[in-house]
């Protein structure tokens, strides 16, 4: 890793206690929503881990973004929320009001994947 990508700032990846409780709670609505279409998920947290030798300039550790797994016949892809979207890595953003028409919605867009 360069000098320059290990001292870039990163405190703004570490949320709070608070808002990685209220991501998590939206991201398990979302795979109960998924777990009644059939759809296999499982819910991660992460920590980003700094180990200070010297105190350089590498940021704080703490609690990042959550995930939620979503597994396929051909892979997994992987569910992220900023609290108003819920955002697939392959692609597609769906809103949190309703996780269920959100599920639906991503079953149908991964449909090349699942059989039906």
């Amino acid at each position: 890793m360069s000098e320059k990508a290990q001292s870039a700032p990163t405190a703004e990846l570490i949320l709070t206690d608070a808002e990685v409780g209220r991501r998590m709670l939206l991201l398990a609505e979302l795979q109960a929503a998924m777990a009644t279409l059939g759809v296999h998920c499982v819910l991660a947290r992460n920590h980003r881990l700094v180990l200070r030798y010297n105190d350089g300039p590498y940021g704080p550790s703490g609690l990042t973004d959550p995930d939620l797994h979503i597994f396929t016949p051909r892979g997994t892809d992987t569910a992220t929320t900023d609290g108003t979207v819920y955002r697939l890595a392959s692609g597609g953003e769906y809103s949190v009001a309703d996780p269920s028409i959100a599920a639906t919605a991503i079953r149908r867009s991964l449909s090349g994947v699942f059989r039906t």
